[in-house]
């Protein structure tokens, strides 16, 4: 169900809520790293409930840019929308309700200009989360994804920290997702497992532009893990507009978390 509110909070001029402190995120442009509208394994069926909130005191216009998982077969779709002004949107199937696609892949959100292009003066707060029905019980399951500004992101390497099983390893799965925002560019990504041995072979994968892949690291990752995403595209094309996440899931439950990748971070 798609929902409309007021932020009633925030009726006060936008040179006022300038001296505020921002929500973490709010930018004219973001980035939310996985969403979707997909069946997953074990009877779970993925859901983004995201809510978006213009936080000026003047209408904006907003694109919402679908990037598609590469190896889905799905294309980028864009829809545009209005948010009155210090108002909000919000959806629990937003990737099927407003995107009106499915899959999985990335948002990219940004405030347009009247003329085109992004609009400096837009202030946009995302929040994002993937939940499903929990397998044969009445609850629900999720983990949270934090939107990133687009201005922010600048990754040579990256490494993950904070996945697999604290409790029994075994009954948990280790996936990465890498967001190539390159416009233009294919990017190639080794996923390397560096530490917790037996260590998994290092996946490789090739992404298109302004595209997304989630690939599978391993079952039965201890806590301790580390996980290293390096870059081994050719100098010619290659970029650092891109970023990288890991989502670990309970087998049984459903129960996940997620974790995003530090930037310029070195592995032991």
């Amino acid at each position: 169900m798609k929902r409309f509110f007021v932020l009633a909070l925030f009726l006060f001029s936008s040179s006022l809520f300038a001296a505020v402190v921002q929500p973490v995120g709010a930018a004219s442009q973001v980035l939310i790293p996985a969403a979707g509208s997909t069946a997953g394994a074990n009877g779970t069926f993925f859901r983004s409930d995201i809510t978006i909130l213009n936080l000026m005191s003047h209408d904006q216009t907003v694109s919402l840019q679908w990037l598609p998982q590469a190896d889905s077969g799905g294309t980028n779709v864009t829809k545009t929308i209005t948010i009155p002004a210090l108002s909000g949107i919000r959806s629990a199937d937003f990737v099927a309700q407003y995107l009106e696609t499915s899959g999985l892949g990335s948002i990219v959100v940004t405030g347009l200009a009247s003329g085109g292009g992004i609009d400096s003066t837009a202030l946009l707060s995302v929040y994002a989360r993937i939940w499903s029905p929990q397998p044969n019980a009445l609850g629900a399951v999720s983990q949270s994804f934090p939107a990133i500004p687009t201005s922010t992101i600048n990754t040579q390497i990256a490494a993950l920290f904070g996945v697999g099983g604290a409790d029994n390893a075994t009954n948990y799965r280790v996936n990465v997702g890498i967001v190539n925002l390159d416009p233009v560019n294919a990017q190639t990504f080794v996923v390397s497992v560096v530490s917790a041995p037996p260590v998994p072979p290092a996946k490789t994968v090739t992404i298109p532009p302004m595209s997304m892949q989630q690939v599978s690291v391993g079952d039965g990752l201890p806590v301790s893990t580390q996980i290293q995403v390096r870059n081994t595209t050719a100098s010619g094309t290659h970029s650092n507009f891109w970023t990288a996440y890991s989502s670990t899931v309970n087998d049984t439950t459903g129960d996940a978390w997620s974790d995003m990748a530090v930037a310029g971070t070195l592995a032991p």
